[in-house]
This record gives structure tokens, C-alpha cells and sequence, in this order.
């Protein structure tokens, strides 16, 4: 009777494993870009949030709707972003360097170095606000 307990548990450990490896190891991110002042960052309207996880070499991507918001895939379509601390950066839909996205926004946060964005991804899904600055007016 031991013997059948043993492999019961063994087998059902197994399984457990077995069920926990078929998912690709993704949790959900939907999140929203405002200005400091609280307003969505309609603007940035077909650009894109970027990803850099700190723990595994893997990168997420999403696109921003018209509204601000975003939702990241890194497999898959909106599977969202590995579990684990990210950096974040910010491109705009047009942006070919610095000064495309210094219109918008400041153009810090188009670098994962000097965004000052991060982001921790943990089990469940994430719903981050990401609080940037508008350009400073260049005459």
C-alpha cells in the first residue's frame, strides 16, 4: 500500500509540473501613459511601451491606443511580460531619434538608462500608470 501512495504522489507532482510548464510563463500587462497632470497621453498614439526584463534576456512590447493605454505581448498577442523587475521606455510611432519624440515627451525616456520607468511584473494581472513629462516648449 506504501508503494501505491509514493507513486500517487510522485505522479501527481508530476502532473502538477506537467501543467505549471505548458503555460509560457506570462502574466498579464494593461496599463495606461499619463502626463504628470493626470491626463492620458493621447499623443503618444501609436507608439510604443518597451520592456527590459532585469532577471531573464527577454523583452515585451505593446502598442498605445488612442486613449493612452497599452497592453504588452512577449510571445503572443497580449500575453503580457515575464514575472520579475523591468525597465521601461517610451517610443512614438514616428520616432527616428531623440528630437521626433522630444515633441511629445521628454526625450529621456526614450532609453531604458535614463527613462526612470520600471516596472515589477508579479503573478496576476498588472494594470501599471506610467507618469511622464511633457516636452518643455524649445524656442
Amino acid at each position: 500500500m506504501g508503494c501505491w501512495r509514493s507513486l500517487l504522489l510522485v505522479g501527481g507532482i508530476s502532473l502538477v509540473a506537467v501543467a505549471a510548464g505548458c503555460s509560457n510563463g506570462t502574466y498579464p500587462v494593461h496599463g495606461t501613459i499619463v502626463f504628470s497632470d493626470g491626463t492620458p497621453a493621447k499623443e503618444l498614439a501609436g507608439g510604443a511601451v518597451e520592456l527590459d526584463s532585469l532577471e531573464q534576456p527577454i523583452s515585451a512590447r505593446g502598442s498605445i491606443d488612442a486613449e493612452g493605454k497599452f497592453v504588452i505581448s512577449t510571445y503572443e498577442a497580449e500575453d503580457g511580460a515575464v514575472p520579475g523587475k523591468h525597465r521601461v521606455l517610451i517610443v512614438s510611432r514616428q520616432s527616428t531619434g531623440d528630437e521626433v519624440v522630444g515633441k511629445v515627451i521628454e526625450s529621456k525616456y526614450q532609453r531604458f538608462e535614463t527613462s526612470g520607468l520600471e516596472l515589477e511584473v508579479t503573478p496576476g494581472t498588472n494594470t501599471p500608470t506610467f507618469t511622464v513629462e511633457r516636452a518643455k516648449s524649445r524656442r
